[in-house]
């Protein structure tokens, strides 16, 4: 079984970065024909004053755009390094000190990119570089991922009221976040399950459907999840199933009951402990460093 000494596991199912943005080309075609029409409605009044005023408004519209497209570009660039970075912790380390080394390294956007980087490797890091910045000073477009990523974290370290805050101010049907609601539906739920919304978080899970993405990992937050809202609705029963499903197919997923950072339930604590002393395999683990202590 993992060791209770060890950090908190902070799940490699957690999405990199929030997927890049963009502005769709059909936006584009509509700028374009409104403010073709706009151009032609001012030069067919004739009027000096009004096509100096369109054209003043053109070219505040141009500059915007150059903006938002070089804002695009380098968020673009930011992800795609957020995504090389997850091939190991040296090339965490690598991205993290290129981000570090910014001249812009205290703005919102590389203090969110940092903070995932670190979050593997350096939980308490992560979140410590996370806390002290309000949600809304980062852009809206990724408030909904900075506010998962502290709820993982602060799960992580049994603040689950903290966790629930972040959980609650989650949109979970953005359509433009469709790819990591099922990760961060499991999120919730736990926070929901924890903290007094046991029924919410059932309903949640039901509504889960799996992606061909890290299926695996999604699953087990969601059954580790599903554990947190069954024992605070009273379901001892099918939680305890759960437990003993979730030891059988790898004892070291009690770890997320037992381990003291967690600051489980200790109700929930003695039932996964029952669970792990009546398995098979645990057992023999125990029995083998029982023999090995003794010979040394």
């Amino acid at each position: 079984m993992a060791s209770e000494n060890e950090s908190p596991d902070t799940s490699d199912a957690a999405p990199a970065g929030p997927p890049p943005g963009g502005i769709k080309r059909k936006n584009l075609i509509i700028i374009g024909v409104i403010t073709a029409l706009v151009w032609a409605f001012a030069i067919q009044t004739g009027s000096t004053v009004l096509m100096i005023i369109v054209g003043v408004l053109s070219a505040l519209l141009v500059g915007v755009l150059i903006w938002a497209f070089r804002m695009i570009r380098k968020q673009r660039g930011l992800v795609n390094m957020l995504q090389g970075a997850t091939e190991s912790p040296e090339a965490r380390r690598e991205a993290l000190a290129k981000l570090s080394g910014d001249k812009d390294a205290s703005s919102p956007t590389k203090i969110f990119a940092r903070a995932q980087l670190m979050a593997q490797d350096d939980p308490k890091g992560a979140l410590k570089l996370l806390e002290p910045v309000t949600l809304q000073t980062f852009p809206a477009a990724m408030q909904d991922d900075v506010s998962l990523l502290k709820a993982q974290l602060f799960l992580s370290f049994g603040r689950t009221q903290d966790a629930r805050k972040c959980a609650d101010s989650m949109n979970l049907d953005n359509p433009d976040r469709k790819e990591i609601r099922p990760y961060a539906a499991g999120i919730v739920a736990e926070a929901w399950g924890r903290t007094g919304k046991s029924k919410e978080a059932l309903a949640l899970l039901d509504t889960v459907e799996l992606p061909k993405k890290n299926a695996e990992q999604i699953a087990i937050q969601l059954r580790i999840a599903r554990v947190f809202a069954k024992f605070a609705a009273n379901q001892r029963g099918p939680a305890r199933q759960d437990l003993l499903a979730l030891a059988e197919e790898d004892v070291n997923y009690l770890g997320r009951f037992l381990s003291p950072q967690f600051r489980v339930h200790p109700e929930l604590q003695k039932l996964a402990r029952s669970v792990l002393e009546q398995n098979p395999g645990a057992r023999k683990m125990a029995k083998a460093q029982s023999r090995s202590q003794k010979r040394g």
